[in-house]
């Protein structure tokens, strides 16, 4: 056998020369050295990078999951989804009572690119609703348990925070029209118009919207970043218009199979952008699930179009799974 090299030299994930010599493996090994597929490389990044002065900082971490860094430092969490692919039942899916269908295989495609038990420093995790991939066993565990940084979520997520076994005392219920100041940045709570979440649950339930989701809006020093979770599009967004001025708009987009609507379309997340008249539009989710990804490029595409063609006056940015995005330093860089 040559002589062992380090494994690492910190970057966060194994050296080529490391991965070409020969190692004792077993099933446990393989797991810890190949998931997450970015180890701890993006941690890193996100930890170490400087937000410049009058800007704000987001990385996209697939799916539904979001960084947002202060230019004061703040490091929060949105929506992270740290879990495998899944299925689920009828039972309690909202998605499934929409389709009517017994159970629904959820494959995930993205890639996961930070390691939730290697930050050093959380300010906050926020959840806009409960469903898996927006408040995650996986994640929460993590981030409970290496931090004690609050978690902020809608009621009856706060519910399933409590049942994984946060603390009373780390959890802040987000009640809409309240707002909380956390580390460079105001967070408003505003109504979020999430018509699966209100359908999600045992039984025949149609819950309150302020029960089931929240839209976060967080006030910085760059602007107004709008975090909308799996929003639908509804003309109650209108008052938010009149109210607020947004910035950045992170909303939910995809492919619905017939008699599946789960994401919004390409028309509605340019209505919903319209209807806020935010000045970017970042679509997320279209990426990681099988059933509602389509062809990702076909989507964003027909976005930026119908975006460029009726309100020319509106950007849009679509980032990639690991991507930073400086706002406003990178508004012009989108399509």
């Amino acid at each position: 056998m040559t002589n062992q090299v380090p494994k690492t030299d910190g970057r966060g994930f194994p050296s080529g020369a490391y991965l070409n010599q020969n190692h004792p493996m077993d099933r446990t090994q393989w797991l810890e050295d190949t998931f997450p597929e970015w180890g701890s490389f993006l941690n890193q990044e996100i930890e170490n990078y400087e937000v410049p002065k009058g800007q704000v900082s987001l990385w996209w971490c697939g799916g539904p999951s979001w960084v947002l860094k202060t230019d004061e430092g703040g490091v929060f969490m949105i929506d992270q989804y740290c879990g495998p692919s899944m299925y689920t039942e009828l039972y309690y899916c909202g998605v499934c009572k929409q389709a009517s269908a017994d159970s629904i295989n959820w494959i995930r495609l993205n890639p996961q690119v930070i390691d939730p038990w290697k930050f050093n420093h959380i300010d906050g995790i926020f959840c806009t609703h409960a469903h898996q991939d927006h408040c995650d066993l996986y994640a929460v565990k993590a981030m409970t348990a290496t931090t004690d940084a609050p978690f902020y979520a809608p009621p009856v997520a706060v519910k399933k925070l409590q049942g994984f076994g946060v603390p009373d005392d780390r959890i802040v219920v987000a009640k809409v029209g309240e707002s909380v100041k956390v580390k460079g940045a105001e967070v408003d709570f505003l109504i979020c118009y999430d018509q699966t979440a209100i359908k999600t649950g045992e039984g025949d339930v149609l819950l309150p919207f302020e029960e089931a989701a929240c839209c976060y809006l967080f006030k910085t020093s760059a602007g107004n970043i709008l975090f909308m979770g799996d929003t639908w599009y509804h003309d109650g967004y209108v008052a938010i218009a009149q109210k607020y001025d947004i910035d950045v708009a992170i909303f939910d987009m995809g492919c619905n199979a017939p008699g599946a609507t789960d994401k919004m379309t390409p028309y509605d997340c340019a209505r919903v952008g319209q209807t806020l008249k935010a000045k970017l539009l970042i679509p997320d989710h279209y990426d990681n699930w099988a059933n509602t990804a389509g062809d990702p490029e076909l989507l964003v595409n027909q976005f930026t179009r119908i975006v460029s063609e009726n309100t020319p006056e509106i950007k849009t940015m679509i980032m990639r799974c690991g991507g930073r995005f400086n706002y406003p330093a990178d508004k012009d860089k989108g399509r």
